[in-house]
Order: structure tokens, then C-alpha cells, then sequence
């Protein structure tokens, strides 16, 4: 049985076995109804209030039903960056290793684990330490770093080879691009807020790790090696590890200005051009090409990166999934156009609709609210103190995952240094011109 709400949308299901399975054991139910004895389903709306040091009005609708009604603002921003950061501060364990997630409806962690996903946490992890300053996180991110190097980073014929070479190890004994470049990512952001040159070997060897997996000719990059033998597992698994490897050795190179990462990046975007990688509309290749124009702002970079965008505004502003990466992607462009602006390249922006991405930042902010555990949301879930704070996928079940709220935190962690910021800066500059 389900209840269908009109013919272009998607069935509402009602699940008879979880249905018993809560009469039962909350309700003391003795006998399980079944549908066969339903006669008649009513639907009702309902005005709803969540009282938590004052007093919050709850919406009533699909995606947004029983959340608090707030307006996003700075604000809001901050408290959703340093919840959402708690969060995960509170997943490492003494080891240095994450609670990976869980499935809230049920209580069920999830047992997988994944060397990518911990490394690229910590990442945002630091992104939000650089806003909060917080004691415990940067405690938590310490733990995490250490765990990464001492369980995930091997190197090749020892630390005194020349060059010296690491990769990052996963599960089934991997070596994925994109776990080196999530390292390299996570290293160098703590190197930059923590001032430090601890890590500056780990991060010359696992740059040189991804350096040989370019291919010399093309340069592509191989995704995955089998680990110890070197030898190529896949070519190609995920379109999302090329631009994490750029923008990786793009942020090495803004540390030691080793021209051997910039070339090894301009090769790789040639091969992006010539491949039309645009049309994957990838954050990370957004995120690289913002790097890259520092030291190369050149027209085809910046065309790439507005055609890594501009095709997709749509498709996000319609989206009813809380898919975080949107907004990362999004934020990452309106970096990218106010520096195209800068360097005197506005014709570029000719057929840019630069009214669109903007109101596609505010809808996809706001609407990122939908997948973040609120405490009136969290309170239907088994556990609720376990999820407090974190944000959540609706169509994967609910699936609360570290990199779900990493996602979330970097999207909101640029939103909040760039877009809001960059707001209150053009107001201030409207008030001048209007005092002036």
C-alpha cells in the first residue's frame, strides 16, 4: 500500500514492518495490524513548536516538516560549522581513528572504513578549527593526523629513497589518487593554520606518489595501484579523484613553490581541456582552478572553471536532495568570478549568469538545512545524542557519515568566509557610493 501524492512524484511508502515492529515495542501492541484492516488513511497538517532555551516555530511541509523555522545568516552559519565540527571532534576515538557513521534509524553503526574519507574529514576538520579556535577539535584533529600517518601512509623502498615516494594504503590493500590527494589536503591546511613545517617530508612524498601516477604523454592520472607491487588495479574508478590531485598538489606548491607540482597540474589540465572534465561539473576541479589562476590566471583555465559551473545551475536549483558538494562547487565559482573580475577578464562573464549562481548559494544553503540534525529532528531517531550536531543523507536512509558532515562543513565553511562576507562587503561599498 502506499499513498501517492500526485502523479509526478515519487510514492510515499508506508513500511507495515517497522510500523508493528514500534506499536510493539512502544505502544505495547500485542497483535500486528495489517493492511488488508485498513480501511481509511488520514492525512492531517500540524502546528508545532520546539522549546530549547526559547521557543522555535516548526515548519510544517515535505522536506522541511518539523524543522525549525530560522533564516540563514552569518549566524547561523557559525553555529552550524562549530556543531557540525563538535560533531565529528567527538567521532575520533583515542586511537586517532573515526566512528565512520551511522544508520540513525535503527542505531546502526557503519562497520566499513575508508582512508579517503578519514583524511578529507580532517580537512574540513582544520577549515572549521580555523573559524572556531576550539581547544578539543584541534585536539581531535592531532589524534586523527597521527592515526593517518601511522596506519595509512606507507613509503616506497623507505623515507631515504630519491625521490622519496608514499601512498596512502586503503582497504584490500589500495593505493587511490584521491587518498593521497585527501592527505595532502588535510597536511598542508594543518601546516597553514597551525604554522608548522612537521609534516613537510610526508607531504613531498606522497605529492611524488601522486606525480608518478600521471601519465607522461596524456597527463591523466591512473586511479588506483595495488599495494606493495605498484602494478595498476584501475585506470579509471571515480571522476572526482583528478581534481582532488590537482587541487592537492596545487596547495603543496603554494607552501614550498616547488615548480614540479605546477607543471605536473598544468599537464593534468591540459588533459582536462582537451577531455571536456567541464562536464562533470566536479567541486575539487572548481576548488583547483581558484589555486591554479593564482600563479596562472589564464583564460582557459577561467573558461574551464565557468564552464565547470554554468551548465549545472539549473539542475541544482531544482534539486531536492540535500547533495552538500553542490554547495561547495557553488561557492568555489563565485571565488573564481570575483577573481576573473579582479584580473580585468569581465568578458569572460558575457554569458554568465551571475544572478543565477547567487541565488543558487542562497537556495542550496538554506536548503542544506533539511539534512542537518537539529535537535527537533534528531529526537525521532534511536539515539539521538549520537547524531546531535551532524548532518545527514534523507535518501540514503538517513545515513549519518563522516564524510556527509565534511561535506556540509567545507560547503558552509566557504559560504561563510566567502559569500556572506562578500555580502556584507558590497553592502558596505553600496552605503559609501550612496553617502559619497
Amino acid at each position: 500500500m502506499f499513498i501517492q501524492r500526485n502523479e509526478n512524484e515519487p510514492h510515499d511508502r508506508l513500511h507495515i514492518h517497522n510500523i508493528n515492529h514500534y506499536l510493539k515495542t512502544c505502544r505495547g501492541y500485542k497483535y500486528p495490524v495489517s493492511f488488508d484492516s485498513l480501511r481509511e488513511v488520514h492525512l492531517f497538517s500540524t502546528i508545532s513548536y520546539f522549546y530549547d532555551h526559547e521557543c522555535h516555530g516548526l515548519h510544517s511541509g515535505p522536506l522541511h516538516n518539523g524543522r525549525r523555522c530560522t533564516e540563514m545568516n552569518r549566524e547561523l552559519a557559525l553555529q552550524l560549522i562549530s556543531q557540525s565540527s563538535d560533531y565529528l571532534s567527538r567521532q575520533v576515538e583515542p586511537s586517532g581513528k573515526f566512528i565512520y557513521g551511522y544508520f540513525p534509524c535503527f542505531d546502526r553503526p557503519i562497520r566499513w572504513y575508508n582512508m579517503l574519507r578519514h583524511a578529507s574529514t580532517i580537512f574540513s576538520m582544520i577549515e572549521a578549527y580555523e573559524i572556531t579556535k576550539k581547544d578539543d577539535l584541534a585536539a581531535s584533529i592531532t589524534k586523527a593526523i597521527e592515526y593517518l600517518l601511522r596506519d595509512g601512509v606507507k613509503f616506497v623502498d623507505g623515507r631515504d629513497a630519491n625521490p622519496p615516494m608514499a601512498y596512502v594504503v586503503d582497504q584490500e590493500n589500495e593505493i587511490k589518487l584521491g587518498a593521497n590527494a585527501a592527505a595532502i589536503l588535510a597536511l598542508t591546511k594543518y601546516s597553514s593554520v597551525f604554522a608548522t613545517s612537521r609534516y613537510a617530508d610526508v607531504m613531498t612524498a606522497l605529492a611524488n606518489g601522486i606525480a608518478a601516477m600521471q601519465d607522461g604523454e596524456s597527463g591523466g592520472f591512473v586511479h588506483v595501484l595495488n599495494y606493495p607491487d605498484l602494478s595498476i588495479k584501475e585506470k579509471f574508478r571515480i571522476v572526482y579523484y583528478d581534481g582532488e590531485a590537482a587541487f592537492a598538489l596545487m596547495r603543496l606548491y603554494a607552501i614550498d613553490q616547488n615548480p614540479k607540482w605546477l607543471q605536473t597540474v598544468e599537464k593534468a589540465f591540459s588533459y582536462f581541456i582537451r577531455e571536456n572534465y567541464w562536464k562533470h561539473h566536479d567541486h575539487w576541479l572548481s576548488y583547483c582552478t581558484n589555486e591554479l589562476t593564482q600563479y596562472k590566471p589564464l583564460r582557459e583555465y577561467f573558461q574551464f572553471g565557468l564552464n565547470n559551473v554554468k551548465a549545472k545551475l539549473d539542475f541544482i536549483l531544482n534539486r531536492d536532495t540535500t547533495y552538500p558538494t553542490f554547495l561547495e562547487l557553488l561557492m568555489a565559482s563565485y571565488k573564481m568570478v570575483n577573481k576573473i573580475r579582479a584580473v580585468g577578464m569581465e568578458e569572460l562573464l558575457a554569458d554568465f549568469d551571475f544572478a543565477k549562481l547567487r541565488e543558487a548559494i542562497e537556495r542550496r544553503a538554506a536548503h542544506q538545512l533539511n539534512g542537518f540534525f537539529f535537535p527537533e529532528v534528531a529526537m525521532y531517531f534511536k539515539s539521538p545524542a549520537k547524531i546531535l550536531g551532524a548532518f545527514y543523507i534523507r535518501h540514503h536512509a538517513f545515513r549519518c557519515r563522516i564524510d556527509d558532515i565534511e561535506h556540509n562543513l567545507s560547503g558552509y565553511y566557504n559560504y561563510y568566509n566567502e559569500f556572506l562576507a562578500g555580502s556584507e562587503r558590497e553592502e558596505l561599498l553600496v552605503a559609501e557610493r550612496e553617502i559619497g
